[in-house]
């Protein structure tokens, strides 16, 4: 037996060898487990991504999808911190509509689009409290934080600015999914855009293009709905037409351009005196009328003199010059007192403004029953 031979086998029980394997199949475990709950997770979060996905394109308009994402983004991102800022249209101001999270840094609820640093770069914004500069002016810092990280992803589609979402979180861990927030504020921007471009062809088919009010189409199918509506519940509605006076003298004396921002002046006072429930819509030229659900005549009446009085404080200004001030006339007819019918009702409304332009105009009369209507 040679002497200089080892006493057993070196990867025996107990050797060092044997210990050293039994720790490197220990780590090579630990290593499996990771990966697999890495690919677990990343399974995971993709499903979630195809469902958001799928939800997104079962939305019918903004606030539906806004909330959508607000429910899956805190999902597929529990550890972070999410405000979604979409942009006001016409306005450059973004509004912090939907939350999620415990804030670890204050968000500001509005901002214009110049305060977040990614809607100027068009690419993803990171920053922490350990580079200050980096912070875009939306972050409302006020010494107490802790250590955090933050990334402000922005919402563009079609070539068209649409908002940004921010995500906050405390370091550490830090924002550890940013690709896959990435990916779904995509699948976001994309559906946002859809939405927006859907609305604008819905509103060229029942919008003035001028005004903004509704057009003559959409003033005939909700004349019928809410007359509909009304005799199942028993409920009185109110329909005013609107003549301005003068009108055609006016745009021979100013033009046609100064004509037509004395009508947008004139629907945008409507809209700022009509409910959330009235109806207004511009029958054509400088005829307007407005619907009125579950309003009596006395009440009409006092709202056909606040916009008469309303029209009194309008200044219009066109190319530098102001304009001189115009009045309206205006027909009352309440459903079912006047007529119980969308073609009765708009004729005894039509015939009562017929009526206030006679009597010399800048005033309101009421539709009654000896007004010649056959």
């Amino acid at each position: 037996m040679d002497p200089a031979a080892p006493d057993g086998p070196t990867n025996a029980p107990g050797s060092d060898a044997f210990r050293a394997l039994k720790a490197e199949l220990a780590e090579c475990r630990e290593e499996l487990e990771r990966v697999r709950a890495e690919e677990k997770l990343r399974s995971s979060d993709l499903s979630l991504l195809g469902r958001f996905g799928n939800l997104l394109l079962g939305c019918t308009d903004l606030a539906e999808a806004l909330q959508t994402s607000e429910q899956m983004l805190s999902q597929l991102l529990p550890d972070c911190t999410g405000t979604i800022y979409p942009l006001i249209d016409g306005e450059g101001l973004a509004e912090a509509t939907h939350l999620w999270g415990v804030p670890v840094v204050e968000t500001a609820l509005q901002a214009s689009a110049s305060d977040c640093l990614c809607m100027d770069r068009k690419r993803v914004q990171r920053g922490g409290s350990e580079d200050p500069a980096s912070l875009c002016a939306h972050f409302q810092l006020n010494g107490g934080e802790s250590d955090f990280a933050t990334a402000c992803v922005p919402l563009f589609a079609q070539g068209e600015s649409l908002g940004w979402v921010t995500l906050t979180a405390p370091v550490p861990p830090g924002i550890a999914k940013l690709q896959r927030a990435i990916f779904a504020t995509d699948q976001l921007a994309l559906a946002l855009g859809n939405l927006k471009l859907r609305q604008n062809l819905r509103d060229l088919s029942v919008r003035d293009p001028l005004t903004g009010l509704f057009n003559r189409r959409y003033l005939a199918e909700s004349l019928g709905r809410e007359l509909a509506r009304s005799q199942r519940r028993g409920l009185k509605v109110a329909v005013m037409t609107f003549d301005l006076d003068h009108f055609k003298d006016f745009n021979d004396n100013y033009g046609h351009q100064a004509g037509d921002a004395v009508l947008v002046a004139f629907a945008r006072m409507l809209q700022t005196n009509s409910r959330n429930e009235d109806i207004a819509c511009r029958h054509g030229g400088e005829e307007f009328v407005v619907i009125m659900p579950e309003m009596v005549l006395d009440v009409a009446e006092r709202r056909a003199q606040e916009i008469m009085q309303s029209l009194t404080t309008i200044s219009v200004v066109h190319e530098g010059q102001a304009l001189p001030s115009i009045t309206t006339s205006i027909g009352i007819a309440i459903f079912p007192d006047h007529g119980k019918t969308p073609d009765r009702l708009m004729a005894q409304a039509d015939l009562a403004l017929y009526r206030a332009k006679s009597l010399g105009r800048n005033r309101a009369e009421v539709a009654t029953e000896d007004l010649g209507l056959v």
